[in-house]
């Protein structure tokens, strides 16, 4: 029975050493993070759209029949890149246009008779001025009616020619179609002026401003080319709903019709640069980063003003010095030590910032 006197004793001595350590280390517990310092810097900001490579509106020709004819024969296809003067359209008059060049080319036999003669007359001083410098006019006339026929390909088969080096956008007819004076045959194209065209929201609009730099990536795959900003428009599109933005391609060698992702440079975001893994998202929705004060866990809302690749610019009421944990972040509550895993302790002070 005294035996187990003696062991009461003992074994509350031994409890209350247990929980002294227990105390003692919670105490002392803290996490093992990485640092990151906190440095003010910037970030390009862009803007990323998708568009088309197109020949430039100024670069475009529309060829249209200029007499009632029937197509005889197509040579050119659309895509198809051209050299100045490639045959593309082969055209025959219809017998109404033929039959307006017979009589205009009569019409310059007549002219030309009656000039002669009122010539002769008024040499003999048989005509007066006014009669002469009619039938001067009318044989004039004349002429000018029939080199226009002959020259829209009245007087007989023509040929419609690339009137320079060009890319076929459209073909409107086929072989054996019959067209009539303002019919469309055929859309060219300078195939070495191109824009990047594309749209963008109106809010983004308001960052983009002619001259920013574009790099565009083709979706197909491909190196990149480059152009500035040539036109922002600025109303709205009924069609798409967004605001029309014409980017000028100064590098690389993109091909017409070709789909392509654009970047737009706007500019640069000023604030504190951290990486994208140091930014967390609490139960509200409200972005923070932690912060090492003297060791110890400082969570602090912030803003992310602007990005590029894994970094991030941030705003927010920061600690001044201290600097910003990046991994074991997610860890942390408010007031908790930590340790670094590097145990490099100089980088865990800050001052509060003003």
């Amino acid at each position: 029975m005294k035996t187990s006197f003696i062991l009461v004793p003992i074994i509350c001595a031994a409890l209350g050493s247990t929980a002294a350590l227990a105390d003692d280390d919670a105490g002392n517990s803290s996490v093992l993070v990485s640092l990151i310092p906190l440095k003010e810097g910037s970030l390009p900001t862009t803007v990323t759209t998708y568009g088309r490579v197109m020949p430039a509106e100024k670069g475009r020709e529309s060829i249209s029949a200029m007499i009632s004819a029937r197509v005889s024969n197509v040579r050119v296809r659309v895509g198809q890149e051209v050299d100045k003067g490639t045959q593309m359209i082969t055209l025959i008059p219809s017998p109404e246009s033929r039959a307006a060049y017979k009589q205009a080319k009569q019409a310059v036999v007549t002219a030309d008779r009656l000039l002669e003669r009122s010539r002769s007359l008024a040499s003999a001083h048989m005509e007066t001025a006014a009669q002469l410098a009619l039938d001067e006019k009318t044989a004039a006339d004349a002429h000018s009616t029939l080199d226009a026929l002959q020259e829209e390909g009245a007087s007989g088969v023509s040929t419609l020619k690339a009137p320079f080096k060009a890319m076929v956008m459209s073909v409107s007819v086929s072989s054996g179609a019959v067209v009539t004076p303002g019919t469309l045959l055929i859309e060219l194209a300078d195939s070495k002026d191109l824009v990047f065209q594309t749209g963008v929201v109106p809010s983004q609009a308001a960052r983009i401003k002619k001259g920013d730099a574009v790099t565009m990536t083709p979706v197909s795959g491909g190196g990149a080319f480059h152009g500035k900003v040539a036109m922002r428009g600025s109303v709205v599109s009924l069609q798409n709903g967004l605001i029309p933005i014409n980017v000028a391609i100064t590098g690389g060698d993109p091909l017409a019709g070709e789909m392509a992702t654009a970047t737009i440079d706007t500019g640069r975001q000023r604030g504190y640069v951290v990486p994208h893994a140091a930014i967390l998202l609490n139960d509200s929705g409200q972005t923070y980063v932690v912060q090492s004060v003297k060791a110890v866990a400082k969570k602090v809302p912030v803003a992310v003003i602007g990005a590029e690749g894994d970094m991030n610019v941030i705003s927010g009421r920061l600690v001044a010095g201290a600097p910003v944990v990046g991994a074991g972040n997610y860890q942390l509550d408010d007031g908790d030590k930590m340790r670094l895993s590097n145990s490099n302790t100089s980088a865990l002070g800050g001052k509060a910032a003003k």
